[in-house]
């Protein structure tokens, strides 16, 4: 018995080897693993061993003590001091204008200095300029800044390891920033632009394969030649002309323009929507789909294999009647109801031979919504299933009268199934 109780008395963690325990406390937050130096002797610096760091000091409180922030300032210049002869893999800092922005230049240096390979940044200091040496580092594998300054790229520019930059809520004061940086990463495949402005925006890349622009100003043109772009995000965005080329392998596009004066908008819409001619999946928004109403001509979709149009307005029959009668290998279409207000008379090809999955949102109890799902199960041939989402308020009962009167009606395909939800 004294035996068996003399080996639960053992320490069998600790015993580990220093390798094994720095991997179980990447598993905790910085502040956890730093914390585990208070246990014994052994731990005292193995939170040494960490690689990933992640620092954050939440300012959004006005009673935030000046104890609190000169104690957070101390807690990372121990924790990188302990790292000096240790690479890191990840560094994260998030602080606002209450940190000494001597320090945190220091910070972001000793990181890059130590090989850092995902570097984030989420800090709000007045005047701040980026350490120059972020622009040269070889390790960097993926950059996130969201700094709130004027970002002036320096011409050395070169991350030729850089796989993913996501830059947000920046401004560019150079016409070539944008290009310049975007240029300077050859191994480049994700660029997200959030909450920027800048006067053009040259985007020219040959590996880059998903690119969002979400809620940004481009006081100029828009310029895209990605030939290995996949996905392609463009949401509340502006720019004044479009040149975007060499779109041949996008598979999904999302786009949601501002709702914006569309008749004077013609040429730029024209451009931008057969840019993205190649698409095989397609999601508009109501703005978008009344933008592209304006094209001349209306770009024809003929990869297009899934259209979602999330929108409610009226008066859009010409543009989804000739997206569906362009678009001959549609297999699924989402639409709300409203979007659709005259059936097309000559029935689409790809209603009748392509079309497998459709979903009508919006839905209610007139007769109208109910000759739209009819005109669809009468003629589309391979249909295998039909989703109806209703509004909110319509009742169980409602819903159930739905279902019975299109499973009365004639389906051409005999494999189809009807959802109502």
């Amino acid at each position: 018995m004294a035996t068996q109780v003399k080996m639960e008395n053992v320490d069998r963690i600790s015993n580990l080897p220093d390798s094994i325990l720095g991997y179980i406390l990447s598993f905790l937050s910085t502040k956890e693993a730093v914390a585990t130096s208070l246990l014994s002797s052994k731990w005292r610096y193995l939170f040494a061993l960490v690689s990933n760091l992640d620092f954050e000091l939440d300012e959004s409180s006005q009673m935030l003590k000046i104890s609190t922030i000169k104690s957070f300032m101390c807690f990372v210049d121990r924790v990188l001091f302990f790292h000096n002869t240790v690479n890191i893999n990840a560094f994260r800092l998030r602080c606002g204008k209450r940190v000494d922005s001597d320090r945190v230049y220091g910070w972001i240096s000793a990181a890059i200095w130590r090989g850092v390979k995902h570097l984030g940044l989420s800090i709000s200091l007045d005047n701040f300029t980026l350490p120059g040496v972020l622009f040269t580092c070889i390790t960097l594998i993926t950059l996130k800044l969201e700094t709130n300054l004027v970002l002036n790229v320096p011409k050395d520019v070169c991350l030729p390891n850089l796989k993913i930059l996501h830059l947000k809520s920046i401004m560019f004061p150079k016409d070539d920033s944008v290009e310049s940086l975007v240029s300077s990463c050859i191994s480049l495949v994700e660029l997200i632009i959030c909450n920027c402005s800048t006067k053009k925006c040259n985007i020219s890349h040959n590996s880059l394969k998903v690119l969002e622009i979400i809620r940004s100003v481009l006081y100029g043109s828009l310029v895209i030649d990605t030939p290995a772009l996949a996905y392609f995000n463009y949401t509340y965005s502006v720019a004044s002309e479009y040149s975007l080329k060499n779109l041949q392998s996008l598979i999904r596009a999302d786009i949601a323009f501002l709702d914006i004066r569309f008749d004077s908008h013609q040429t730029k819409a024209t451009a931008f929507f057969e840019g993205i001619s190649n698409v095989n999946i397609l999601i508009l928004s109501s703005p978008s789909l009344k933008l592209l109403k304006c094209c001349e001509p209306l770009p024809i979709f003929p990869k297009l294999l899934h259209l979602n149009l999330y929108c409610d307005y009226h008066n859009f029959e010409r543009g989804v009647a000739n997206l569906l009668t362009d678009s001959g290998r549609l297999q699924s279409l989402f639409f709300y109801q409203e979007a659709l207000t005259n059936l097309p008379e000559r029935v689409p090809h790809c209603i009748l031979y392509q079309l497998k999955v459709i979903e009508i949102s919006g839905f209610m109890t007139n007769k109208d919504c109910i000759g739209k799902a009819k005109y669809f199960l009468e003629n589309a041939s391979v249909l295998m299933k039909l989703i109806i989402r209703t509004v909110p308020f319509l009742s169980e009962e409602q819903k159930s009268r739905i279902y019975q009167q299109l499973m009365a009606s004639p389906s051409k395909s005999k494999q189809c199934c009807i959802l109502v939800v």
